[in-house]
């Protein structure tokens, strides 16, 4: 019988260090394997919020994620189930047929690795509701910096369109300039005393340093476009930056952020500029600028139509 008994706590604390294991490993390879090409990140995305219990799918706009959401559950309950196991050895059968240290350590470390996420996404839940489900960021309400028909092309047929007025939070259904401008206050032009060559050449400058990829680039017509790919998954969110000459002199600097894919970015395309215009005002040191807070409310002027503007010269890739 105590043969048995040992058998089965065997199986449980080796399938609770093979959870501790596998399940971090899993997450890695469903993460990087999207950035590596070896499917598209928004599968790995879907495959690790809907497989790991991380049920925030409908949320973010997504359709439903492979399988019921077990993993991480899993993960979790086999934890618990091999500490329950070697504890309970060693108060009902004594010290002599008590597992040893590497029982503890499997359980504990499977339980860590199952419930850790889930308490951080519970917990997190409260900020992510208060993020509004968009993903098109801009510093220009009325005439929004737009991309060129090449960029539009690359991005793909299932991409999240561009055109910037016409889209709205589908949970108020309000026009998207009304909903950024509540959400995200600060997000404003540069406006520099630095002329205009020498402020685009700075901003171009930046989004190098901050790692964008540039794809296209004109300093004649003052604009370039970037991606930046995240670290996790490799999602490609797109950025248009544009320097516009003042007529008192100096320059005005907007830009513009769309991800991709997906409904809600988290945030991540209004973090972007933000981090984008804190190290473009460094940059341009000594010349003077501000950041004057955007309108409480949209304008109504109509932006050119998507694709319309000067196509960026090709070569400033990098």
């Amino acid at each position: 019988m105590m043969s048995v008994l040992r058998m089965v706590r065997h199986i449980i604390v080796g399938l609770a260090a093979t959870a501790a294991i596998v399940t971090p490993l899993w997450f890695v390879i469903a993460a990087f394997g999207g950035k590596f090409g070896f499917w598209e990140p928004i599968d790995g995305f879907r495959h690790v919020l809907g497989l790991a219990g991380l049920n925030a799918l409908s949320w973010l706009g997504l359709p439903g994620g492979f399988g019921r959401g077990f993993i991480l559950p899993l993960t979790a309950g086999l934890g618990v189930a091999a500490l329950i196991v070697a504890i309970g050895f060693r108060l009902i059968f004594g010290r002599a047929n008590a597992p040893g240290a590497g029982g503890y350590i499997a359980g504990v470390a499977a339980l860590i690795v199952g419930a850790a996420p889930l308490a951080l996404v519970a917990s997190a839940a409260g900020d992510r509701a208060a993020i509004p489900p968009i993903h098109d960021i801009t510093t220009d309400f009325d005439n929004p910096p737009q991309f060129t028909g090449s960029l539009i092309e690359r991005r793909g047929p299932d991409a999240n369109p561009v055109d910037y007025h016409a889209k709205t939070d589908p949970r108020s259904q309000r026009p998207l300039p009304q909903v950024q401008a509540e959400a995200y206050p600060g997000i404003a032009p540069l406006i520099t005393t630095a002329e205009p060559a020498l402020a685009y050449r700075a901003a171009h400058a930046t989004a190098r340093d901050l790692g964008w990829r540039i794809s296209t680039a004109s300093e004649s017509a003052m604009m370039f476009e970037a991606q930046d790919v995240s670290f996790w998954f490799g999602f490609i969110d797109d950025v248009v930056v544009r320097v516009t000459a003042l007529e008192g002199g100096g320059s005005r600097v907007d830009a513009r952020s769309v991800s991709r894919v997906g409904m809600s970015d988290l945030g991540a395309n209004a973090a972007r500029l933000e981090t984008f215009f804190t190290a473009l005002e460094t940059s341009l040191g000594d010349f003077g600028t501000s950041a004057p807070q955007a309108a409480p409310e949209a304008g109504t002027e109509a932006a050119p139509e998507a694709g319309s503007g000067p196509e960026p010269d090709a070569g400033g890739a990098g």
